[in-house]
């Protein structure tokens, strides 16, 4: 199986539940993020310029309607 890294520069990783809001790299190794931090190096990774954008744990919508479909009053 042929190893596939990523490596994400310069996002602005925003992490609340580890005190995290800096900008810095992220390296992904087979699907996994490997590590985090400035100027990471991988020679062999697709880079992803990410100036401008950020990077976060997943927003969940905590707002949803369970009732019947049709409205039933």
């Amino acid at each position: 199986m042929i190893s596939k890294s990523i490596l994400i520069k310069n996002a602005r990783i925003i992490d609340p539940s580890q005190g995290i809001d800096e900008k810095m790299d992220i390296l992904i190794e087979d699907g996994l993020i490997k590590s985090s931090g400035a100027n990471l190096k991988a020679p062999a990774a697709v880079i992803i310029q990410a100036d401008g954008l950020v990077a976060c744990p997943g927003f969940i919508a905590l707002h949803c309607h369970l009732r019947e479909p049709g409205f039933e009053e």
